[in-house]
């Protein structure tokens, strides 16, 4: 019985292990075949946060370049770092939720031929307080709850692809900023930063990755299509491209219309790649015009 017992008990556990290993193998062989597929570069603008703390020390400058300095190892980002002709309203107020999405600088990427739009939103710190200790020393306790939120917003639609507040709730006592508790507050936003910036734009990554990249026909003549795009964001001859029209417009819940990429006109085969242009040839399709999108088929 007992002999029966373990050879069953065996049986069960090899079954299980090797269920696990082929989890694992499918896992590992599902993560070579996407690491194989091609990663075009996103062309990606980082505009000022938005500080809304009112503590002064140019806060939102230093969030923007900490998170700007950690952009920049993303190896599939293409970071455009010239200043906008534009400037951000001193009375500008971030509407609900953090997401703020200025029309006018969305306007201007596009132009520019970027891909992605990032904004940010320093909150105001949220203090709440707490008796804490055990009698005879109790005290009052301060909690201290900073947060950012970053968006990503897609240049060619004003649509806001992402969405994320990262927060960090820190105590403190009475004591520590019985001189000023605007100060104490500032040094805890500074403390904090690194790390919650390093959230962000991790979560950030995985998000441009799954993006697809979206490029426009700049030209197109005597059976050769030009496209924005070329070796700086990883086009290589031989990649295949569907091309799209945009057609009707629809209305978004908040009444904003959008345009849909409702018609696919044709596919062309890069033949050609510069640094930031490339030439294609038509495969199938057509006819190919100014402002055309492009999106990788292979």
């Amino acid at each position: 019985m007992k002999k029966r017992f373990l050879g069953t008990f065996v049986f069960v556990l090899l079954i299980a292990l090797g269920t696990l290993w082929g989890c694992s193998s499918t896992h590992s062989l599902l993560k070579k075949i996407r690491s194989s597929e091609p990663v075009l570069a996103k062309r990606v603008k980082v505009l000022p946060f938005l500080d809304e703390t009112h503590l002064g020390g140019n806060l939102g400058n230093a969030f923007t370049r900490e998170f700007v300095s950690k952009m920049r190892k993303i190896p599939f980002v293409i970071l455009d770092e010239k200043p906008f002709d534009l400037s951000m309203p001193d009375n500008m107020k971030s509407p609900r939720f953090g997401i703020v999405t200025p029309k006018d600088f969305i306007l201007k990427a596009e132009e520019r031929g970027l891909n992605i739009l990032i904004t940010g939103v320093l909150n105001p710190v949220d203090v709440t307080s707490k008796r804490t200790g055990i009698w005879p020393f109790r005290g009052n306790a301060h909690f201290y709850e900073i947060s950012v939120v970053v968006n990503l917003i897609d240049v060619s639609t004003g649509a806001v692809l992402f969405t994320r507040l990262e927060s960090k709730k820190v105590s403190g006592s009475e004591e520590e900023y019985a001189d000023s508790e605007k100060q104490f507050m500032t040094e805890l936003i500074k403390d904090h930063m690194p790390k919650i910036l390093k959230k962000q734009v991790s979560a950030i990554t995985d998000v441009l990755e799954g993006i697809p990249w979206i490029g426009k026909v700049l030209s197109a003549e005597d059976k050769a299509v030009k496209v924005n795009g070329g070796r700086n964001v990883g086009i290589k001859k031989g990649y295949v491209f569907e091309v799209f029209s945009y057609g009707k417009w629809i209305n978004a819940m908040n009444g904003r219309p959008y345009p849909v990429r409702s018609q696919k006109v044709g596919e062309i085969e890069i033949v050609s790649v510069s640094d930031e242009e490339a030439v294609a040839r038509p495969l199938s399709g057509g006819p190919f015009t100014i402002g055309q999108v492009i999106l990788l088929k292979h």
